[in-house]
């Protein structure tokens, strides 16, 4: 009897809670959710201001870090800085960025009172991000409307790598300075190259070297119903890597092609086989001494050999980070767009529309062209308007 009324008990506890559970999931069922917001399919916006204040702060804190790769937010500041048209910081940081690579620290310590002189290893840039510190420099100087310090810069990009003449970029940047300075003949010596390639085809090099001929001959017939306009595009991501069309006001005034340039920043095979013997190398003199300095240790200080050890190989080879090559610039892009083009005068803005590399629209920018919300640049008569394509700059 007692077992008995002992499981009537449990069976009518089981079933008050078994009720208790249903209710309550009937109440909370009858609760509205929270609606889930979408984030648009679209952006609307490209917006450089938040990666600035990022790279600015990470630059600083790698370099306390002891970090060797503290160049590259250094770099990646300048280029979002350029990006976000605050042209003296882009200046001031990219001109720091190919300082500390060569090894001039105290020049570099000019533009940032955090770097000090000292004799640590850094992370070394390859030939095509040494271009790039010297691209962005030249349209940093541009964006000021300073061509002669432009052309300086592109000069070096020259000097540093002959092979640079190879780039079309470097090419047209090269042509158009010379033409806007009036050197004439220099400039058909950039341009005429650029005739019967696919690059030279993007960017009407007939018509240019056409202009440049008229011009030395004086017979140039100005077009006062429209202004010239410069579009260049950083696609620092390959899924993003589409058409860009360019609208004025509305009107759709050219179709700009995804690729000019490429820029392949990775290590060569020479630079690879160099860089996995001094990694092999230096992995094998700190395995020697935590090896040694372990038995050491143990001596020293009993049961605390190992960190006896990893402290004495981080104090006479520095933390083992320091020895890692990062070979990655983040916003070093795998291709540049450059459009030449003319728009009525008058336009009031002009509006970039982006298609990643499977064709589907990804979203758009615009760019007035003056007043308080201006974001182009004017150099040599014309407007310039630079885009860096990024997730990271999507603004929704």
């Amino acid at each position: 009897m007692t077992l008995k009324l002992l499981c009537s008990g449990v069976e009518r506890k089981a079933y008050r809670v078994t009720r208790a559970a249903l209710l309550a999931l009937l109440i909370a069922s009858c609760v509205p959710s929270t609606p889930t917001v979408r984030r648009p399919s679209h952006f609307a916006d490209l917006v450089y201001s938040a990666a600035a204040q990022k790279y600015q702060a990470e630059m600083e804190r790698r370099y306390q870090a002891r970090d060797v790769s503290y160049v590259l937010p250094l770099l990646n500041y300048g280029v979002t800085s350029l990006y976000g048209r605050d042209w003296p910081e882009a200046r001031k940081a990219l001109t720091a960025g190919y300082r500390i690579d060569e090894g001039d620290v105290p020049e570099a310590a000019k533009f940032y009172q955090w770097l000090v002189v000292d004799s640590r290893r850094v992370y070394r840039l390859a030939k095509r991000e040494r271009e790039l510190v010297h691209l962005y420099l030249g349209l940093a100087y541009l964006a000021e409307d300073d061509l002669p310090e432009a052309l300086v810069e592109f000069k070096k990009l020259r000097l540093r790598d002959q092979g640079a003449s190879n780039l079309p970029a470097v090419n047209f940047y090269m042509g158009w300075l010379y033409e806007k300075l009036g050197k004439y003949d220099d400039a058909l010596l950039e341009y005429r190259p650029l005739v019967g390639t696919a690059a030279g085809w993007q960017l009407g090099a007939d018509e240019l070297v056409a202009r440049v001929e008229s011009l030395a001959a004086g017979t140039l017939t100005p077009d006062t119903g429209r202004v010239e306009l410069l579009v260049h595009v950083d696609h620092q991501e390959a899924s993003g890597m589409g058409r860009v069309r360019l609208l004025a006001d509305g009107a759709e005034v050219a179709d700009i092609a995804p690729a000019l340039d490429r820029f392949d920043v990775r290590l060569t095979q020479a630079e690879q086989a160099r860089k996995d013997l001094q990694e092999a190398s230096a992995e094998a003199t700190r395995t020697g001494m935590r090896c040694c300095g372990s038995v050491l240790g143990e001596l020293l200080w009993p049961r605390h050999g190992a960190q006896v050890a990893d402290l004495a190989a981080d104090l006479a080879l520095g933390k083992e980070d320091e020895d890692r090559d990062y070979r990655y610039w983040g916003y070093a892009p795998v291709a540049v767009a450059v459009l030449r083009t003319r728009v009525p005068a008058g336009t009031r803005e002009v509006r970039l529309e982006f298609d990643n590399a499977d064709g589907r629209y990804i979203g758009s920018c615009v760019y007035p062209l003056a007043g308080d919300r201006r974001r182009s640049f004017s150099a040599g008569g014309a407007q310039f308007v630079i885009a860096g394509l990024a997730r990271e700059f999507y603004q929704y």
